[in-house]
């Protein structure tokens, strides 16, 4: 990285802010709905921006507009610096869609310097749930499995949380990199679109998902306007009930231990 520029926090939310302008100039030019949610609707909400100590951007999209977009990264202008890259064309590593700026270099700290990629922001499926807590219980089970299973095969060999994590990916870690990444991405997102939410009577993020507390009523898919570090996006309807089921009482700050950003490191590339 010698010949890069180091980006301060401030420049690495400034990218990440022209990549969810330039998501929404796309979602406007061709039909598709999308949502704020995560740490980014909570930001939104308690701080009308980024989560201060947070440094990333997630937005949750309905099954049929998340394919349409799937479809788009293959027409594509390829000389734009913003860059719709998913697993279906062999250029990301997890089964969803990244927008990602291809002027910049991302190393995150568990993971291997081969998987290295630009600054992103997380677009995720938005899928049906049933009225079955159990069957949504065993649904998210299924996919951590798998999940793991994924990001072990990219870990970084002899680094970890822990000592006993770190050794554990000696041996697990050539294990999963022998398997197909692509497929067990191919699992994943057909687990996660089992039901469709036109014939569910419930949606919510199955896939990379909290757990079970995802899911919601259909008013989710009811777009409102929410102000995001002085641009209009758009929220789910039921954006209170959402942030309660995931964070409680979201409106009280976390103890100053927990207010931790992503572990990595990001430069802009060189001339």
């Amino acid at each position: 990285m010698d010949n890069h520029k180091r980006l301060k926090t401030a420049e690495i939310k400034e990218i990440e802010l022209n990549l969810l302008l330039k998501l929404d100039q796309i979602c406007k030019k061709n039909g598709l709905n999308y949502f704020l949610c995560g740490g980014t609707l909570l930001g939104a909400v308690r701080h009308k921006g980024f989560i201060p100590w947070d440094d990333d951007i997630d937005v949750l999209m309905p099954r049929a507009d998340f394919e349409k977009l799937l479809e788009l990264e293959k027409i594509q202008d390829r000389t734009e610096v913003e860059q719709i890259v998913s697993w279906k064309s062999g250029k990301s590593l997890y089964p969803f869609i990244k927008l990602i700026n291809t002027n910049t270099v991302l190393k995150e700290k568990y993971l291997s310097e081969k998987f290295t990629t630009g600054i992103w922001i997380d677009v995720f499926p938005l899928d049906g749930m049933p009225d079955d807590d159990r069957a949504i219980a065993r649904k998210f089970k299924q996919i951590k499995f798998y999940k793991t299973i994924l990001l072990t095969a990219y870990s970084e060999m002899g680094k970890g949380t822990s000592w006993i994590a770190a050794m554990a990916k000696v041996i697990l870690i050539p294990l999963c990199r022998h398997l197909n990444t692509q497929k067990i991405c191919d699992k994943l997102n057909a687990l996660s679109k089992e039901y469709s939410i036109e014939d569910s009577p419930y949606v919510g993020g199955f896939l990379w998902g909290y757990g079970p507390q995802e899911k919601m009523p259909k008013t989710f898919l009811e777009p409102i306007e929410v102000e995001f570090e002085g641009y209009k996006f758009p929220a789910p309807k039921c954006w209170d009930f959402y942030l309660k089921q995931l964070y409680g009482d979201y409106m009280k700050l976390p103890p100053e231990e927990k207010r931790v950003s992503h572990d990595f490191d990001v430069w802009l590339k060189g001339e």
